[in-house]
């Protein structure tokens, strides 16, 4: 059992076996690692500045734009979160209600007694052969009075009072462009702004989210922005009227600020921040439902992306399988000695934990659910993920032209 004969076969399963792990471990795991540590960076940064009071820097006004559709419930927490910022220069907040609007203007004119600054506009109801929240941002940043704007939705919730000051300071310094995170359709949020589980399947898609978000988070921070979230976003109008707003996308219902960003980023003009101060919440009366609505729309939006980081990941996911793979055969071959079966073992569990602890908490970080379980699990979703993914690649086929304008 002890006795082992060293054979070709054995040298090169073992170091495909350490060339994967390698790969892993300095590819995909410094990546989401540096996510991390770009948000502790950026909230220390945020919280040093604060505490400065700002002095050398000069914050615009601003107008934050809400995209709401039927959020009424919500909009009641929401647009005070908003007229209350703790923020050194004038805002104001516009409202683009694409809904019904019986509850939003009963919600509008109860604020409208405390705060002057708020407004509240339509989408026309006969808008129909175009993407509405398309028209709804245009509208919002043509009816805005300052020269910078912040963007958020009605189903969202900004927990930190330092949100648009820690969102602008970018701006002010001299960037156009802010790109902010959101974390949803996961977790609910209760009045306290506490976070509440919804789903037992809570873990999968918190994987699945930061594995969608943590390679243009990567890449951005590498100087090479190419996506954005509408949810939390901020840049100059100029920015946004020297592009032709979202001109060149008008055919599509979906991807919004994501090809808007593609079109406008770029290392010289954009900045990302990941404090905790910047990150807003996104809810829903049905997490399940947004998380899929979002999955699908990603799904047919990404190909008019680039595909550096989702390569990248692709591989990362490839080189699991090879990993484990070639560990079944090593100690297949090297039976009955059980060296190989030990160096097989030893060198997954290395893989198997220094990743896992990594994504954990780099999920902790980013408002993720993921705790010990996915510790346990985190091998078995990161090589079913692909299966995962293309069932929503099919789905999306079938119903590929709702994701048009002209349908």
């Amino acid at each position: 059992m002890f006795e082992l004969t060293i054979t070709p076969a054995l040298i090169a399963l073992t170091v495909i076996m350490i060339m994967c792990l390698i790969f892993i471990l300095t590819g995909v795991n410094r990546y989401v690692a540096g996510i991390r540590k770009y948000s502790l960076n950026c909230s220390t940064a945020d919280k040093e500045a604060t505490e400065g009071s700002d002095g050398d820097v000069g914050f615009p006004a601003v107008s934050i734009i809400v995209y709401a559709c039927d959020d009424d419930e919500n909009l009641e927490t929401l647009l005070p979160q908003l007229l209350e910022q703790d923020y050194p220069a004038n805002t104001e907040v516009i409202l683009v209600n694409d809904g019904a609007p019986a509850g939003v203007d009963e919600v509008v004119a109860r604020l409208k007694s405390r705060f002057n600054n708020l407004y509240m506009t339509f989408v026309p109801d006969n808008s129909r052969n175009l993407s509405r929240r398309k028209l709804a941002l245009t509208l919002g940043i043509k009816a805005a009075r300052y020269d910078v704007v912040a963007l958020t939705g009605g189903c969202c919730r900004v927990p930190s009072s330092r949100w648009l000051r820690s969102m602008i300071r970018p701006i002010a310094e001299g960037k156009d462009i802010t790109l902010g995170y959101s974390y949803q359709a996961i977790v609910e949020i209760d009045d306290e702004n506490k976070m509440r589980y919804t789903s037992p399947l809570s873990l999968w898609k918190s994987y699945d989210t930061l594995r969608n978000d943590a390679p243009y988070l990567a890449w951005a921070i590498a100087g090479r922005p190419y996506r954005g979230n509408g949810f939390n976003l901020a840049y100059r109008r100029s920015v946004f009227f020297n592009n032709k707003g979202f001109s060149k996308s008008l055919n599509l219902k979906y991807g919004d600020d994501d090809l808007f960003i593609h079109e406008v980023a770029n290392r010289d003009n954009t900045s990302l921040d990941l404090s905790r101060y910047a990150m807003v919440a996104v809810l829903d009366s049905d997490p399940s439902a947004l998380f899929r609505r979002s999955k699908l729309h990603y799904a047919f939006t990404a190909k008019f992306l680039p595909a550096w980081g989702r390569r990248l990941f692709a591989l990362s996911t490839a080189a699991w399988w090879i990993t484990f793979c070639a560990g079944v055969a090593l100690s297949l071959l090297g039976w009955p000695s059980v060296y190989p079966l030990i160096a097989a073992v030893v060198l997954w569990l290395v893989l198997r934990l220094t990743t896992s602890l990594t994504w954990r908490r780099t999920s902790k970080t980013l408002k993720l659910p993921f705790g010990w379980a996915g510790v346990l699990f985190f091998p078995e979703i990161v090589m079913l993920h692909p299966i995962y993914s293309l069932y929503y690649k099919i789905v999306g086929r079938k119903h590929r032209s709702a994701n048009f304008t002209w349908s």
